[in-house]
């Protein structure tokens, strides 16, 4: 769990039913009743386990998690504050 720039809570998480890295973020103010959840754009292997969450100097999340079909050690540096692969601004 990590606070965004916006003072919003993140997460990152397993998904052991499908074998993805998933991040969360709420999207309302406080006590956070409303969570949007995306699979991380790494989602073709067993992937997910043991994340872990920051946020970086550029105030984007940073996930670092394990990839257990190939047995790697990875890290995803999220293009957007939503870590939706497909994110535009209307």
């Amino acid at each position: 769990m990590s606070i965004g720039p916006n003072g919003f809570p993140w997460l990152s998480f397993y998904d052991p039913a499908n074998g993805n890295l998933k991040f969360s973020h709420c999207t309302d103010i406080a006590p956070c009743s409303v969570w949007t959840t995306n699979v991380v754009d790494d989602s073709a292997n067993d992937v997910g386990s043991y994340a872990s969450l920051t946020t970086g100097a550029d105030g984007l999340p940073i996930i670092s998690y394990y990839d257990a079909t190939v047995g790697d050690l990875k890290v995803a540096h999220c293009t957007n504050p939503f870590c939706a692969p497909y994110f535009r601004r209307r």
